[in-house]
């Protein structure tokens, strides 16, 4: 596997061979797990939150439209996002404001093409539509709405005590994605280079999903009823640390309770009542 879980012996067996993107005159674009934005309602509480989870975070800065952030980061740009909007000024930051009416939890989940005429040869191909913001790439369809696809997320501000996560941490590795328009999404990340796989994954609980690993991370998409909040498909996240028990003494000390779940020797999970509207898993990696 391409990150390397060892949970995921827990397979139930490949339920069909594993798809291979569509032969076409283009090259699929090769894409990556990039950041998860995270609207939260008090940015400080949920930097202590995070820091107390073993994260190292990167100051944000203040926007035009009121837009306050700081982010987990990894080397390859991937991470989340944490974000707040006091008030709506401009469309995403309306967006923003109305997703923190229904609650806390994340709003996007973002890939990363670094061929961006690659990419958007390849969603051509494929009969998608599309816009662009600048590096910002958003599919049109109603059900994909949800994500986007950057360039590059790395940043010449970036510096090594940004990645330095106390907790171990090294790499975001899965997203979790439950939505009922899973069939459209593994298509499309299919097209976009990915490979489909149907086992069974903890998320947090055993369950059949649709795997598809990228070039950097893998995707769990899981039926609609997983969603912490109705409407938000985007549940949780998984990274590999170099050990559990430092991340296990590390929630000692915050006096963070993990989830009482399944294979609690081989994982450390975080309820999304902590972890502000999503699930955070820590598994032990390369």
């Amino acid at each position: 596997m391409a990150n390397g879980h060892g949970r995921l012996a827990l397979l139930v067996g490949v339920m069909a061979t594993t798809l291979s993107p569509p032969a076409t005159a283009q090259e699929p674009a090769t894409l990556g797990l990039d950041h998860i934005p995270v609207v939260v309602a008090d940015l400080e509480r949920a930097r202590t939150t995070f820091l107390d989870l073993g994260f190292a975070l990167k100051p944000g800065r203040d926007h035009a439209n009121g837009i306050r952030n700081a982010h987990v980061k990894f080397p390859n740009g991937a991470g989340i996002e944490l974000l707040t909007a006091s008030s709506a000024v401009d469309p995403l930051s309306t967006h923003y404001v109305n997703l923190l009416r229904a609650g806390e939890g994340p709003a996007f989940a973002s890939f990363h093409a670094r061929d961006t005429q690659q990419l958007h040869a390849a969603l051509r191909e494929g009969g998608y539509e599309f816009r662009t913001d600048g590096e910002i790439t958003e599919l049109r369809s109603p059900g994909l709405a949800f994500l986007f696809i950057v360039r590059d997320n790395r940043s010449p501000t970036d510096r090594p005590e940004h990645f330095a996560h106390p907790n171990g941490a090294m790499a975001l590795t899965t997203v979790w994605i439950a939505t009922e328009h899973g069939d459209a999404l593994a298509r499309l990340l299919v097209r976009l280079g990915g490979r489909q796989r149907r086992q069974q994954v903890l998320a947090p609980n055993p369950t059949a999903a649709t795997v598809v690993s990228l070039a950097e991370g893998e995707v769990f998409i899981l039926p609609k009823g997983h969603q912490v909040l109705a409407g938000r498909p985007v549940i949780g996240a998984s990274f590999t640390v170099r050990d559990l028990l430092e991340v296990r003494q590390r929630l000692l000390r915050a006096q963070i309770q993990p989830w009482q779940g399944s294979d609690p020797a081989e994982r450390v999970v975080v309820e999304p009542k902590v972890a502000h509207g999503m699930w955070i898993e820590f598994l032990e990696g390369p």
